[in-house]
Protein backbone atom coordinates (compact mmCIF):
# COMPACT_ATOMS: atom_id res chain seq x y z
CA UNK A 1 0.00 0.00 0.00
CA UNK A 2 2.35 2.83 0.71
CA UNK A 3 4.75 1.57 -1.84
CA UNK A 4 1.85 2.16 -4.25
CA UNK A 5 1.02 5.64 -3.05
CA UNK A 6 4.76 6.37 -3.30
CA UNK A 7 5.05 5.36 -6.66
CA UNK A 8 1.88 7.37 -7.29
CA UNK A 9 3.06 11.05 -7.07
CA UNK A 10 3.74 11.12 -10.50
CA UNK A 11 0.26 10.20 -11.77
CA UNK A 12 -1.66 12.33 -8.96
CA UNK A 13 0.82 15.26 -10.26
CA UNK A 14 0.18 14.58 -13.68
CA UNK A 15 -3.69 14.68 -12.19
CA UNK A 16 -3.57 18.40 -10.48
CA UNK A 17 -1.98 19.60 -13.78
CA UNK A 18 -4.91 18.98 -15.96
CA UNK A 19 -7.26 20.08 -13.20
CA UNK A 20 -5.26 23.27 -13.14
CA UNK A 21 -5.27 23.80 -16.83
CA UNK A 22 -9.09 23.06 -16.55
CA UNK A 23 -8.26 20.04 -19.68
CA UNK A 24 -10.62 17.00 -19.24
CA UNK A 25 -9.00 14.04 -18.09
CA UNK A 26 -9.05 11.29 -20.27
CA UNK A 27 -6.87 8.17 -20.33
CA UNK A 28 -5.07 8.97 -23.54
CA UNK A 29 -3.77 12.33 -21.84
CA UNK A 30 -2.67 10.79 -18.39
CA UNK A 31 -1.51 7.41 -20.33
CA UNK A 32 2.07 8.24 -19.83
CA UNK A 33 1.50 9.24 -16.71
CA UNK A 34 -0.06 6.00 -15.24
CA UNK A 35 2.69 4.15 -16.95
CA UNK A 36 5.11 5.88 -15.54
CA UNK A 37 2.97 4.68 -12.28
CA UNK A 38 3.44 1.27 -12.77
CA UNK A 39 6.84 1.48 -14.11
CA UNK A 40 8.05 2.75 -10.50
CA UNK A 41 5.26 1.08 -8.60
CA UNK A 42 7.31 -2.39 -10.18
CA UNK A 43 10.42 -0.92 -9.54
CA UNK A 44 9.91 0.05 -6.00
CA UNK A 45 8.13 -3.28 -5.05
CA UNK A 46 11.01 -5.37 -7.35
CA UNK A 47 13.69 -3.65 -4.74
CA UNK A 48 12.11 -3.60 -1.86
CA UNK A 49 10.94 -6.97 -1.64
CA UNK A 50 14.62 -8.32 -2.92
CA UNK A 51 16.73 -6.53 -0.62
CA UNK A 52 14.45 -6.12 2.28
CA UNK A 53 12.75 -9.60 2.78
CA UNK A 54 10.06 -9.80 5.48
CA UNK A 55 8.65 -13.30 7.22
CA UNK A 56 5.22 -13.63 8.63
CA UNK A 57 6.06 -17.42 9.83
CA UNK A 58 8.27 -15.86 12.95
CA UNK A 59 7.61 -17.62 16.50
CA UNK A 60 9.57 -17.68 19.52
CA UNK A 61 10.15 -21.47 20.03
CA UNK A 62 11.05 -23.07 23.19
CA UNK A 63 12.13 -26.54 24.88
CA UNK A 64 9.80 -28.90 26.98
CA UNK A 65 10.96 -31.72 29.08
CA UNK A 66 8.59 -35.00 28.57
CA UNK A 67 7.98 -36.49 32.20
CA UNK A 68 7.66 -40.01 32.36
CA UNK A 69 8.21 -43.06 34.67
CA UNK A 70 11.04 -45.30 34.17
CA UNK A 71 9.43 -48.39 36.19
CA UNK A 72 6.02 -48.67 34.85
CA UNK A 73 3.78 -48.88 38.02
CA UNK A 74 0.68 -47.85 40.21
CA UNK A 75 1.21 -43.95 41.14
CA UNK A 76 0.80 -43.50 45.03
CA UNK A 77 1.36 -39.76 45.53
CA UNK A 78 2.24 -36.78 43.32
CA UNK A 79 3.90 -34.13 45.26
CA UNK A 80 3.28 -31.10 42.29
CA UNK A 81 1.01 -29.80 39.73
CA UNK A 82 0.56 -27.24 36.68
CA UNK A 83 2.16 -24.09 37.51
CA UNK A 84 4.22 -25.68 40.12
CA UNK A 85 7.99 -24.62 39.76
CA UNK A 86 10.71 -26.93 40.67
CA UNK A 87 14.68 -27.42 40.66
CA UNK A 88 16.62 -30.48 39.95
CA UNK A 89 15.84 -33.01 42.52
CA UNK A 90 12.70 -32.45 43.81
CA UNK A 91 10.17 -35.31 43.54
CA UNK A 92 7.18 -35.45 41.03
CA UNK A 93 5.34 -38.47 41.96
CA UNK A 94 6.08 -42.02 43.29
CA UNK A 95 5.01 -45.16 41.85
CA UNK A 96 4.02 -48.32 44.16
CA UNK A 97 7.46 -49.99 45.06
CA UNK A 98 6.86 -53.30 47.18
CA UNK A 99 8.81 -55.54 44.69
CA UNK A 100 11.90 -53.20 44.04
CA UNK A 101 11.89 -52.96 48.46
CA UNK A 102 11.44 -56.62 47.84
CA UNK A 103 14.43 -57.38 45.75
CA UNK A 104 16.47 -54.41 47.92
CA UNK A 105 15.60 -56.71 51.03
CA UNK A 106 16.47 -59.98 49.41
CA UNK A 107 19.73 -58.45 47.87
CA UNK A 108 21.10 -57.47 51.68
CA UNK A 109 20.12 -60.98 52.68
CA UNK A 110 22.23 -62.60 50.14
CA UNK A 111 25.09 -60.03 51.42
CA UNK A 112 24.57 -61.10 55.19
CA UNK A 113 24.53 -64.42 54.37
CA UNK A 114 28.42 -63.96 52.84
CA UNK A 115 29.34 -61.66 55.62
CA UNK A 116 28.52 -64.39 58.12
CA UNK A 117 29.82 -67.23 55.35
CA UNK A 118 33.41 -64.97 55.03
CA UNK A 119 33.52 -65.34 59.22
CA UNK A 120 33.06 -68.81 58.63
CA UNK A 121 35.95 -69.22 56.28
CA UNK A 122 37.89 -67.72 58.67
CA UNK A 123 37.54 -70.09 61.15
CA UNK A 124 38.00 -73.04 58.68
CA UNK A 125 41.61 -70.96 57.50
CA UNK A 126 42.56 -71.33 61.20
CA UNK A 127 41.65 -74.52 61.95
CA UNK A 128 43.47 -75.92 58.62
CA UNK A 129 46.18 -74.25 60.00
CA UNK A 130 46.07 -75.99 63.62
CA UNK A 131 45.51 -79.05 61.79
CA UNK A 132 48.75 -78.54 59.77
CA UNK A 133 51.08 -77.50 62.39
CA UNK A 134 49.96 -80.41 64.53
CA UNK A 135 50.70 -82.84 61.86
CA UNK A 136 53.88 -81.12 61.16
CA UNK A 137 54.87 -81.82 64.39
CA UNK A 138 54.12 -85.22 63.72
CA UNK A 139 55.87 -85.74 61.02
CA UNK A 140 58.85 -84.10 63.16
CA UNK A 141 59.10 -86.45 65.18
CA UNK A 142 58.13 -89.10 62.87
CA UNK A 143 61.09 -88.42 60.72
CA UNK A 144 63.78 -88.62 63.99
CA UNK A 145 62.34 -92.01 64.98
CA UNK A 146 62.98 -93.39 61.43
CA UNK A 147 66.35 -91.25 60.99
CA UNK A 148 67.50 -93.14 64.68
CA UNK A 149 66.14 -96.63 63.36
CA UNK A 150 68.46 -95.72 59.49
CA UNK A 151 71.54 -94.57 61.76
CA UNK A 152 71.44 -97.86 63.73
CA UNK A 153 71.16 -99.71 60.45
CA UNK A 154 74.15 -98.07 58.80
CA UNK A 155 76.00 -99.05 61.33
CA UNK A 156 74.75 -102.05 62.12
CA UNK A 157 74.16 -102.21 65.33
CA UNK A 158 72.82 -104.57 67.97
CA UNK A 159 69.67 -102.36 68.96
CA UNK A 160 68.57 -102.51 65.19
CA UNK A 161 65.44 -104.30 64.65
CA UNK A 162 63.86 -104.34 61.15
CA UNK A 163 60.22 -104.29 62.41
CA UNK A 164 61.03 -101.16 64.25
CA UNK A 165 62.99 -99.84 60.75
CA UNK A 166 59.82 -100.62 58.38
CA UNK A 167 57.12 -99.10 61.85
CA UNK A 168 59.23 -96.11 61.08
CA UNK A 169 59.33 -95.96 57.50
CA UNK A 170 55.71 -96.58 57.73
CA UNK A 171 54.66 -93.58 60.13
CA UNK A 172 57.08 -91.10 58.31
CA UNK A 173 55.26 -91.81 55.34
CA UNK A 174 52.18 -91.61 56.74
CA UNK A 175 52.75 -88.01 58.26
CA UNK A 176 53.80 -86.72 55.12
CA UNK A 177 50.78 -87.44 53.17
CA UNK A 178 48.71 -86.09 56.17
CA UNK A 179 50.81 -82.95 55.82
CA UNK A 180 50.17 -82.70 52.12
CA UNK A 181 46.67 -83.37 53.07
CA UNK A 182 45.90 -80.78 55.55
CA UNK A 183 48.15 -77.70 53.30
CA UNK A 184 45.21 -78.74 50.44
CA UNK A 185 42.86 -78.11 53.32
CA UNK A 186 44.33 -75.19 53.87
CA UNK A 187 44.86 -73.85 50.25
CA UNK A 188 40.92 -74.36 49.85
CA UNK A 189 40.00 -72.58 52.61
CA UNK A 190 42.29 -69.48 51.82
CA UNK A 191 40.94 -69.89 48.49
CA UNK A 192 37.23 -69.50 49.79
CA UNK A 193 38.17 -66.95 51.44
CA UNK A 194 40.83 -65.04 49.76
CA UNK A 195 38.63 -65.90 46.44
CA UNK A 196 35.37 -67.11 46.34
CA UNK A 197 33.55 -65.72 49.00
CA UNK A 198 35.05 -62.20 47.60
CA UNK A 199 33.64 -62.38 43.66
CA UNK A 200 30.09 -63.80 46.13
CA UNK A 201 30.24 -60.62 47.60
CA UNK A 202 31.15 -58.50 44.83
CA UNK A 203 28.37 -60.33 42.61
CA UNK A 204 25.83 -59.20 45.67
CA UNK A 205 26.96 -55.86 45.87
CA UNK A 206 26.23 -55.31 42.35
CA UNK A 207 22.95 -57.00 43.11
CA UNK A 208 22.10 -54.55 45.34
CA UNK A 209 22.99 -51.84 43.73
CA UNK A 210 20.91 -52.64 41.00
CA UNK A 211 18.59 -53.02 42.98
CA UNK A 212 18.97 -49.89 44.75
CA UNK A 213 18.53 -48.26 41.35
CA UNK A 214 15.39 -50.25 40.68
CA UNK A 215 13.94 -48.56 43.58
CA UNK A 216 14.96 -45.11 43.10
CA UNK A 217 13.32 -45.34 39.79
CA UNK A 218 10.05 -45.74 41.60
CA UNK A 219 10.45 -41.66 42.96
CA UNK A 220 10.43 -39.45 39.74
CA UNK A 221 12.43 -36.46 40.02
CA UNK A 222 12.64 -33.16 37.66
CA UNK A 223 16.21 -32.95 36.23
CA UNK A 224 16.10 -29.13 35.50
CA UNK A 225 14.91 -25.95 36.62
CA UNK A 226 11.51 -25.30 35.16
CA UNK A 227 7.41 -24.80 35.64
CA UNK A 228 5.27 -27.93 35.55
CA UNK A 229 2.72 -28.50 33.43
CA UNK A 230 0.04 -30.68 31.64
CA UNK A 231 -0.10 -32.77 34.59
CA UNK A 232 -2.43 -36.20 32.97
CA UNK A 233 -1.67 -38.22 37.00
CA UNK A 234 -3.42 -39.05 39.48
CA UNK A 235 -3.00 -41.54 42.12
CA UNK A 236 -3.97 -45.20 41.32
CA UNK A 237 -3.43 -44.47 37.20
CA UNK A 238 -0.67 -46.44 35.79
CA UNK A 239 2.40 -43.84 34.98
CA UNK A 240 3.25 -43.88 31.50
CA UNK A 241 6.75 -44.80 30.28
CA UNK A 242 6.18 -43.36 27.03
CA UNK A 243 7.96 -39.70 25.76
CA UNK A 244 4.93 -39.48 23.51
CA UNK A 245 2.43 -39.55 26.43
CA UNK A 246 4.36 -38.42 29.22
CA UNK A 247 2.40 -38.19 32.87
CA UNK A 248 3.57 -34.37 32.95
CA UNK A 249 5.76 -31.91 30.88
CA UNK A 250 8.46 -29.26 32.51
CA UNK A 251 8.78 -25.94 30.89
CA UNK A 252 12.65 -25.76 31.87
CA UNK A 253 13.95 -21.91 32.45
CA UNK A 254 16.59 -20.43 29.69
CA UNK A 255 19.68 -19.99 30.58
CA UNK A 256 22.73 -17.77 29.16
CA UNK A 257 23.72 -19.99 26.33
CA UNK A 258 20.23 -20.67 25.17
CA UNK A 259 18.52 -16.62 25.42
CA UNK A 260 15.04 -16.18 23.88
CA UNK A 261 15.20 -15.63 19.65
CA UNK A 262 13.00 -15.39 17.00
CA UNK A 263 13.01 -18.04 14.23
CA UNK A 264 11.56 -17.02 10.82
CA UNK A 265 11.34 -18.67 7.38
CA UNK A 266 12.20 -16.62 4.15
CA UNK A 267 11.56 -17.66 0.46
CA UNK A 268 14.68 -19.23 -1.12
CA UNK A 269 15.01 -16.39 -3.30
CA UNK A 270 16.11 -14.41 -0.32
CA UNK A 271 19.02 -16.39 0.38
CA UNK A 272 20.89 -14.14 -1.56
CA UNK A 273 20.59 -11.56 0.36
CA UNK A 274 20.29 -12.80 4.30
CA UNK A 275 23.45 -13.03 6.01
CA UNK A 276 24.28 -13.20 9.90
CA UNK A 277 24.59 -9.68 11.36
CA UNK A 278 21.86 -8.88 9.47
CA UNK A 279 20.00 -5.80 11.16
CA UNK A 280 16.20 -6.99 11.16
CA UNK A 281 13.35 -5.79 12.96
CA UNK A 282 10.46 -7.79 14.92
CA UNK A 283 6.79 -7.44 15.76
CA UNK A 284 4.95 -10.41 18.21
CA UNK A 285 1.56 -10.40 18.46
CA UNK A 286 2.17 -11.00 22.66
CA UNK A 287 3.69 -7.66 22.76
CA UNK A 288 0.99 -5.18 21.25
CA UNK A 289 0.03 -2.43 23.60
CA UNK A 290 -2.10 1.06 23.00
CA UNK A 291 1.06 3.09 23.58
CA UNK A 292 2.56 1.34 20.79
CA UNK A 293 6.12 1.15 23.18
CA UNK A 294 8.25 -2.04 22.27
CA UNK A 295 5.91 -2.80 19.66
CA UNK A 296 8.68 -3.34 17.22
CA UNK A 297 11.79 -4.98 18.38
CA UNK A 298 15.27 -3.95 17.11
CA UNK A 299 17.38 -7.19 16.27
CA UNK A 300 19.72 -9.05 14.36
CA UNK A 301 20.00 -12.55 12.35
CA UNK A 302 22.34 -14.60 14.53
CA UNK A 303 22.31 -17.67 12.12
CA UNK A 304 20.78 -19.25 8.89
CA UNK A 305 20.41 -22.55 8.80
CA UNK A 306 22.39 -23.62 5.75
CA UNK A 307 19.74 -26.44 4.60
CA UNK A 308 16.49 -26.45 3.24
CA UNK A 309 14.18 -28.51 5.43
CA UNK A 310 11.69 -29.21 2.36
CA UNK A 311 14.78 -31.67 1.07
CA UNK A 312 15.15 -34.12 3.99
CA UNK A 313 15.26 -37.35 3.30
CA UNK A 314 14.47 -40.57 5.30
CA UNK A 315 14.65 -44.04 4.63
CA UNK A 316 11.25 -45.70 3.66
CA UNK A 317 12.22 -48.83 1.92
CA UNK A 318 11.02 -47.31 -1.20
CA UNK A 319 12.70 -45.31 -4.16
CA UNK A 320 12.21 -41.23 -4.13
CA UNK A 321 9.81 -39.58 -5.83
CA UNK A 322 10.93 -35.95 -7.07
CA UNK A 323 7.01 -34.58 -7.09
CA UNK A 324 6.95 -35.10 -3.14
CA UNK A 325 9.21 -32.65 -2.95
CA UNK A 326 7.92 -30.05 -5.17
CA UNK A 327 6.76 -28.13 -2.35
CA UNK A 328 9.52 -25.17 -1.66
CA UNK A 329 10.62 -25.29 1.44
CA UNK A 330 12.20 -21.72 3.65
CA UNK A 331 15.49 -20.69 4.52
CA UNK A 332 15.23 -20.99 8.03
CA UNK A 333 16.84 -17.58 10.28
CA UNK A 334 17.15 -16.94 14.16
CA UNK A 335 17.31 -14.11 14.83
CA UNK A 336 18.44 -12.48 18.45
CA UNK A 337 17.38 -9.28 19.98
CA UNK A 338 19.92 -5.82 20.09
CA UNK A 339 19.03 -5.35 23.73
CA UNK A 340 19.23 -8.22 25.73
CA UNK A 341 16.34 -6.71 28.01
CA UNK A 342 14.24 -7.13 24.98
CA UNK A 343 13.98 -10.71 25.38
CA UNK A 344 11.79 -10.34 28.51
CA UNK A 345 9.16 -9.23 26.20
CA UNK A 346 8.96 -12.04 23.83
CA UNK A 347 6.35 -14.51 24.76
CA UNK A 348 7.33 -18.41 24.34
CA UNK A 349 5.17 -19.25 21.38
CA UNK A 350 4.38 -16.04 20.08
CA UNK A 351 3.76 -15.41 15.94
CA UNK A 352 6.04 -12.63 14.90
CA UNK A 353 6.76 -10.95 11.66
CA UNK A 354 10.50 -10.25 11.08
CA UNK A 355 11.92 -7.78 8.69
CA UNK A 356 15.18 -7.64 7.62
CA UNK A 357 17.13 -4.98 5.98
CA UNK A 358 19.99 -5.09 3.93
CA UNK A 359 22.79 -3.30 4.48
CA UNK A 360 25.24 -4.69 2.11
CA UNK A 361 23.98 -2.01 -0.60
CA UNK A 362 25.87 -0.66 -3.82
CA UNK A 363 28.10 2.82 -3.21
CA UNK A 364 26.83 6.14 -3.80
CA UNK A 365 23.44 7.72 -5.18
CA UNK A 366 21.69 3.86 -6.02
CA UNK A 367 22.68 2.90 -2.61
CA UNK A 368 21.29 5.97 -1.01
CA UNK A 369 17.98 5.67 -2.79
CA UNK A 370 18.01 1.54 -2.08
CA UNK A 371 18.77 2.62 1.78
CA UNK A 372 15.91 5.09 1.57
CA UNK A 373 13.40 2.30 0.83
CA UNK A 374 13.91 0.79 3.53
CA UNK A 375 11.62 3.15 5.51
CA UNK A 376 9.01 2.14 3.45
CA UNK A 377 9.22 -1.44 4.77
CA UNK A 378 9.74 0.07 8.20
CA UNK A 379 6.69 1.93 7.46
CA UNK A 380 4.69 -0.62 6.46
CA UNK A 381 5.79 -2.93 9.37
CA UNK A 382 4.69 -0.36 12.13
CA UNK A 383 0.73 0.44 10.09
CA UNK A 384 0.60 -3.57 10.14
CA UNK A 385 1.27 -3.67 13.80
CA UNK A 386 -1.22 -0.87 14.00
CA UNK A 387 -3.84 -2.44 12.32
CA UNK A 388 -3.17 -5.51 13.78
CA UNK A 389 -4.07 -3.83 17.33
CA UNK A 390 -6.91 -2.24 16.09
CA UNK A 391 -8.94 -4.77 14.58
CA UNK A 392 -7.93 -7.10 17.44
CA UNK A 393 -6.90 -10.23 14.60
CA UNK A 394 -3.29 -10.25 15.25
CA UNK A 395 -0.81 -10.50 12.44
CA UNK A 396 -2.32 -12.39 10.01
CA UNK A 397 -0.62 -12.88 6.74
CA UNK A 398 1.01 -15.54 4.12
CA UNK A 399 4.37 -16.91 4.00
CA UNK A 400 7.41 -15.78 3.84
CA UNK A 401 7.97 -12.85 1.75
Amino acid sequence: MIELTVTSIPFVLRIMYLRWKGIPITLYNVHIALFAWLALAFIVFFTVFYYYPKSYTGFVPFRTVPVVSENGGTVTSIEVDNGTRVKPGQVLFTVDRTTEEAAVKTAELKLAEIDKSVASAEAEVHSAQASLDREKAELQQAVEVFEDQAELKRRKSPAYNERRYQAAVADKAAGEAKVAQSEALLDEANLQLTEVLPAQRESANAQLEQAQVELAKTTVRSQVDGVIDQVTLHVGARAAQFASNPAMLIIPDRDEAHPKRVVAGFSQVSRSVLYVGMPAEVACDTNFNVAMVDSVLPARISAIQPEIAAGQLAPTGRLIEPSEFSKRGEVVAAIEMVYPEHEELLVNGSGCIVQTYDRNLPHGILGHILGGLGIIKAWGLRIKVWIALVTGIGLAGGGGH
